[in-house]
């Protein structure tokens, strides 16, 4: 054999060396990590000890502490904190939610609860609802909202959004329009077909505004004879329904025969 061989053969077993050194190391290293893993997820020093439940009013403390799911052995290290938060939000009265840690063996959930647009009454109940027409507080409380009241049967599932056109109509009406054209709308009545007529506070005329059929130049209609004062006080009630023609109806003058 020439010396070139002899030379390359050396540098095959030195390379193949390095390879299997290399090998070995990385090995160990992973090893290494994954001890060290282990002792970070077991260790009681580094376990969850508090969770401290922040910005609820609703929602109880505890209710969010047991749908968690956080033991008092639970790795403060490796807690997965977006599927707590999802797990949190699940609950009706949570629109969002977000998971922090604080010092060792502390868990900070701050909870972000869902605002009532207006009080939902049903043949079956009440419920407060937020502007995505989610039922997810079941009283009869109005506590200053506007009240939706359905005249049809409704089904309604705490949590979910209500799953009737009309009702989302008013909803929108109550987030949207009211603010927008400064309606003093103390309450929607829902009829059975689906109609929607606004109660007016303070005994104002109301708005006959029919179906959700054509909603923004309905209200745009309201609006305007909303701004006439002379009608206004005048008016029995105040009809939208047919957008091309509004019409209103004078009240009757105490008296008259």
């Amino acid at each position: 054999m020439n010396a070139r061989g002899v030379a390359g053969r050396r540098q095959t077993e030195q390379r193949t060396g390095r390879n299997v050194w290399r090998t070995m190391k990385t090995v160990l290293l992973l090893v290494l990590v994954g001890e060290l893993g282990v002792a970070l997820y077991t260790s009681p020093a580094l376990s969850v000890k508090q969770v401290i439940v922040e910005g609820t009013v609703l929602t109880r403390p505890e209710q969010v502490i047991r749908e968690i799911g956080i033991s008092n052995n639970s790795s403060w290290v490796f807690l997965p904190m977006s599927r707590i938060a999802h797990r949190v939000q699940l609950l009706p009265t949570v629109a969002e939610a977000v998971v922090s840690r604080g010092m060792p063996g502390k868990v900070y959930v701050r909870v972000f609860e869902r605002q009532p647009v207006a009080l939902l009454l049903t043949k079956d109940g009440g419920y407060w609802v937020d502007e995505q027409g989610v039922a997810f507080w079941q009283t009869t409380q109005a506590r200053g909202l506007s009240i939706i009241r359905s005249e049809a049967q409704l089904p309604v599932t705490v949590g979910r959004a209500v799953q009737n056109k009309p009702v989302q109509t008013a909803i929108e009406i109550l987030h949207r329009y009211v603010p927008e054209y400064r309606l003093p709308v103390a309450q929607i009545v829902v009829d059975r077909e689906g109609n929607l007529c606004l109660n007016m506070k303070e005994g104002l005329p109301p708005v006959k505004i029919g179906s959700s059929v054509d909603l923004p130049q309905k209200m745009v209609r309201t609006a305007e004879l909303w701004a006439q004062p002379q009608i206004v006080r005048q008016a029995e009630y105040l009809d939208v329904s047919c957008v091309d023609k509004p019409v209103w109806k004078p009240r009757e003058k105490k008296g008259a025969m």
